[in-house]
């Protein structure tokens, strides 16, 4: 069974608070005098073994600042000792004057203690932290100004009271900054900071008000405040205690006026201590207070704003990011230099890459090599260097090809962005499909030779600049009988023929000629430029390979066919060209069929 008993490390900041709280108490039912101040010796014990194991054992991010916290105890607990002896009667001149030294060092050593927290769990410095604290002591040293230029002798106490209420207010200003408002947020620990800056300035405040003789309850105020360092140590908390916040978050509504609220303690002790004994600096310390709540409502209300700016603009760059991750489309950043700045996360799922591999290389690296100088050129045609359309062919990282559309915008000049704004669609399936669909428009689908509109569409270029020697040729091959064949033996035989012609067709020319299937058992050859004497020869083994016995239907059959010839020349259209192969066939027909004949090489094309 497990065990509901609270773990010790919850429970023991509570012993120690329970501990103080009790030697608190107990001084404040004895008399005046050296048992007493033994209490505060006590409670000033208590706290260093907090701070000491704190240090040990939770390694706090403020290390600096919970060591000089020690070092300020330790001054305050002998200045505690001195105070001891001196109602003791031992050598009181000399403990008096080291208790109000010790007493110094310790507000001393408190101050440099707040210090250190402004620059702990920071990767940089925070210079607005930095400023508050020096506006806080700047106001608390005009104040110790004004009450000094009175003319007055102030007694020991009141001087120490003086010098130590600048440094109290500016505990409860780093309290409030950083522990209550960035950083850690409401943390025991940092609740109870806060708890010890506000009792430390409270019994300041008390003690200004009243006359030199003040109630004992009044005097615990400044060790209850050592009981709450002492919880703030010893509790686990305290080891994340002044981690750094996000700096945009730093600035806030509750900073500002708690910044103010500690501003303001300053002129309103001086303001109680003018009113209790006389003089006129209340009127400084009342303008002073007036200003600050001018300035703290009036930057409220800037702050506020910003706040809700900077919500704003969260939220949108929020949808922003939720779109870039979740869009199947890849939008990249290309800079000056041709480099990614950015590439959303897209990227991984069409090429393979996380976007960061993809930071700072070479945009046109991605691209097949023989793409890059066409995409290129079309940017620097355009105007301005954008837009651009493109298809364009990418390499992932197994090497596979992947096709996108490309849209390269106008070059952008903004803010975080310099340089091209590009967006990539896969479009793999798209360019397939097309590639299937020219394929069907340009293939016969029975015999997986040219189809006739892509043998004249290669006729046209050939036809277009016909050289002085060695112009191509076209051959036009039509089968001798066929319809023979379909009759006899059926359609379906018919067709295994055709196959077959147009196998023997394609394995007699070269790969730069081209073989078509123009309709029924018509078919055309064209023969890339060269000799003259080529056509002959590849007539003649057409006449052969053709005549060889061939299987359909399971019979061995034997077909012919009737070749006609005929050289390009200028001035030949697709047409005209293939109307006298045509006719050069169609006189092998009417002569016996099975052979070859050429038409007459310098026959003029009609209508030319």
């Amino acid at each position: 069974m497990s065990s509901s008993r609270p773990s010790p490390v919850v429970t023991a900041p509570w012993r120690y608070a329970g501990a103080g709280t009790a030697v608190v108490a107990a001084g404040l039912l004895l008399p005046a005098g050296p048992w007493r101040s033994g209490t505060e010796v006590a409670v000033y014990l208590l706290a260093l073994l907090a701070v000491r194991y704190a240090l040990r054992e939770h390694r706090p991010v403020l290390l600096l600042t919970w060591r000089v916290t020690a070092v300020a105890l330790a001054a305050l607990g002998a200045s505690a000792v001195a105070q001891v002896l001196e109602q003791a009667g031992v050598a009181a001149d000399v403990t008096g004057v080291w208790e109000a030294r010790l007493d110094l060092a310790g507000y001393l050593g408190v101050t440099v203690a707040a210090l250190t927290a402004l620059a702990g769990g920071r990767r940089r410095r925070d210079w607005d932290a930095w400023a508050d604290t020096g506006s806080l002591l700047l106001v608390a040293a005009l104040a110790v100004t004004v009450l000094t230029s009175e003319g007055r002798q102030l007694h020991r106490g009141l001087a120490e009271l003086l010098v130590g209420l600048p440094l109290v207010t500016a505990v409860v200003l780093v309290a409030c900054v950083r522990v209550a408002v960035v950083g850690s947020g409401r943390s025991p620990s940092g609740i109870a900071l806060l708890l010890s800056g506000t009792l430390g300035l409270a019994g300041t405040a008390i003690r200004i008000a009243q006359d030199a003789e003040v109630a004992p309850l009044v005097e615990a105020l400044s060790e209850f405040a050592v009981v709450a360092t002492a919880f703030a140590a010893r509790h686990p908390s305290v080891a994340v205690l002044g981690r750094g916040a996000d700096p945009g978050s730093a600035v806030t509504v509750s900073r500002v006026f708690g910044l103010g609220t500690a501003l303001l303690a300053t002129p309103a002790l001086v303001l109680l201590w003018t009113l209790r004994q006389g003089g006129t600096g209340y009127w400084l310390a009342a303008g002073t207070a007036v200003l600050t709540v001018l300035a703290l409502w009036r930057l409220g209300r800037l702050t506020a704003e910003r706040e809700r700016v900077r919500t704003a603009l969260a939220a949108s760059e929020a949808r922003l990011r939720v779109l870039l991750e979740n869009a199947a489309d890849v939008i990249a950043i290309v800079d000056g230099d041709g480099r990614i700045s950015y590439v959303s996360p897209a990227v991984r799922e069409l090429l393979g890459h996380s976007p960061g591999d993809l930071l700072g290389r070479r945009a046109l690296d991605l691209l097949d090599a023989g793409q890059r100088g066409r995409l290129r050129r079309a940017v620097r045609r355009s105007p301005g260097g954008g837009p651009v359309d493109a298809d364009v062919r990418l390499r992932d990282t197994t090497g596979a090809g992947r096709w996108v559309e490309v849209k390269v915008s106008d070059r952008v000049a903004a803010i975080g962005v310099d340089g091209w704004v590009v967006n990539l669609r896969e479009i793999t399936d798209r360019k397939v499909l097309e590639g299937e669909l020219r394929h069907r428009a340009a293939t016969d689908p029975l015999t997986g030779l040219h189809n006739r509109a892509e043998f004249l569409r290669r006729l046209a270029r050939v036809t277009a600049a016909v050289p002085a020697a060695g112009a191509p040729a076209v051959l036009f091959v039509d089968l001798d009988d066929f319809k023979r064949v379909n009759d006899s033996l059926g359609h379906a035989a018919g067709d295994e023929v055709l196959v077959a012609v147009a196998g023997r067709l394609r394995h007699a020319v070269r790969a730069g000629d081209a073989v078509a299937r123009l309709g029924g058992d018509e078919f055309a050859v064209l023969l890339a430029a060269g000799p003259a004497e080529r056509v002959d020869e590849v007539a003649a083994r057409l006449t052969a390979d053709l005549g060889a016995p061939l299987q359909a239907a399971g019979r061995t059959l034997t077909v012919t066919a009737s070749i006609g010839g005929a050289r390009a020349v200028p001035g030949d259209t697709p047409e005209t060209l293939l109307h006298r192969a045509d006719t050069a066939m169609y006189g092998v027909k009417s002569g016996g069929k099975g052979a070859y004949l050429a038409a007459a090489v310098d026959a003029v094309p009609a209508g030319a």
